[in-house]
């Protein structure tokens, strides 16, 4: 038997956590131990809030006697973590279900705002691309002082190797070989190939809703 649970070292580790015999608890890390309050506080610029259906959603904070007091010499930090009525923000999102179980669904600290004033859950938005199957993976990221976000993407090795037959490319680094990496390279240095990773992230990000300022609008592969 085992469960799951979750903690942090400003809660000495210890938070919630999921008992052996509660067979409906997957994908949550378990209720609340009895020394520990929970609340959850909306994040409406990420879309979560109290009113969310099926199950309430925001930032979990966390209170109680297990709770430390403050970061070492660094009291803006502790200001920042710690509130006046002395809930810890724990920086997670989080759902509570019919039960009372917490389930973790997010991070708060990756979100960031544009030039324009548009906030971007950079790991929303990166989960989203990671669907793509010429990708085998994506790293998006944002700077406060520009208006777009843009992203660094790994192909799939097979995946490209088959795009670049279907393309019709030649490749003077030898044959399409999905494991021969000067060939990988050079596929993924070729103009086509880019455009081609570019129009299957703007149809996944279409189909998943995006707005605009929320797409990525450049890639290095």
């Amino acid at each position: 038997r085992c469960s799951t649970g979750y903690g942090m070292t400003e809660n000495c580790g210890t938070c919630c956590v999921n008992y052996p015999d509660d067979n409906k608890s997957s994908g949550t890390v378990g209720a609340p131990q009895p020394v520990n309050e929970v609340k959850l506080v909306d994040v409406p610029e990420m879309g979560y809030t109290s009113e969310d259906k099926p199950y309430p959603r925001g930032e979990l904070c966390t209170r109680g006697a297990n709770h430390f007091i403050g970061y070492y010499k660094d009291p803006e930090n502790t200001k920042k973590t710690i509130d006046a009525e002395g809930w810890i923000h724990t920086g997670d999102v989080a759902a509570v279900d019919y039960a009372g179980r917490i389930a973790i669904i997010d991070r708060v600290k990756n979100i960031m705002k544009l030039s324009q004033g548009e906030y971007v859950a950079l790991e929303k938005v990166e989960n989203i691309y990671s669907t793509v199957s010429l990708l085998q993976s994506c790293f998006v990221y944002g700077d406060s002082l520009r208006d777009h976000i843009v992203a660094v993407v790994v192909p799939d090795p097979v995946a490209i190797t088959r795009l670049a037959r279907r393309l019709g490319l030649t490749i003077t680094a030898g044959q399409l070989d999905s494991t021969n990496r000067a060939v990988l390279d050079e596929i993924a240095k070729h103009p086509k190939v880019y455009e081609e990773i570019m129009k299957s992230m703007n149809a996944e990000a279409k189909k998943a809703g995006l707005k605009g300022y929320v797409r990525v609008n450049t890639i290095v592969v």
